[in-house]
């Protein structure tokens, strides 16, 4: 009797680590950006490129996720909502501000980790429209090179 509690004592707390896991990766992604002027139709830079590097915190078990680019310098993280299925996150993208609004779409496999892509148009100041294609090669990492990249921006 003793050690069936004891199995279950530890089914259960393996369980609830399970459902706590998160999956950290890391993306090295390249960023096709393409802007015009609304008012005139000219285009201001027609298929602009430029690499980043993207930190992803994935949580399955809640269907949501965070990422950090080093390059925004921003450290105000938050959760996304996501759907997450077959190793594959997939999520809609808004942002709206008086300023800025943006919709996209972001696609990733992440179980294992592979490719991600991302569409985005965006509207700044009602003036500029753009559009961004990007696309990224990701791999796995532990918590603590996520943690660290965070660390490195307080610099």
């Amino acid at each position: 009797m003793k050690s069936l509690f004891v199995l279950s004592v530890l089914l259960l707390s393996a369980s609830s680590v399970h459902a706590n896991e998160f999956v950290y990766l890391k993306c090295d992604n390249e960023m096709t950006l393409t802007s015009t002027e609304i008012s005139t139709g000219k285009v201001l830079n027609d298929g602009e490129t430029k690499s980043e590097i993207v930190y992803l915190k994935i949580d399955p078990s809640g269907n949501r996720f965070m990422s950090y680019k080093p390059s925004s310098g921003k450290r105000d993280l938050k959760w996304d909502e996501a759907t997450i299925s077959g190793g594959v996150l997939s999520a809609k993208m808004l942002d709206t501000s008086e300023a800025f609004k943006a919709n996209g779409e972001l696609d990733l496999e992440f179980q294992p980790a592979g490719k991600l892509s991302s569409k985005f148009s965006a509207i700044a100041f009602g003036m500029i429209s753009s559009e961004i294609d990007i696309t990224g090669d990701c791999v796995d990492v532990d918590a603590s090179v996520f943690e660290s990249a965070l660390k490195e921006s307080e610099v």
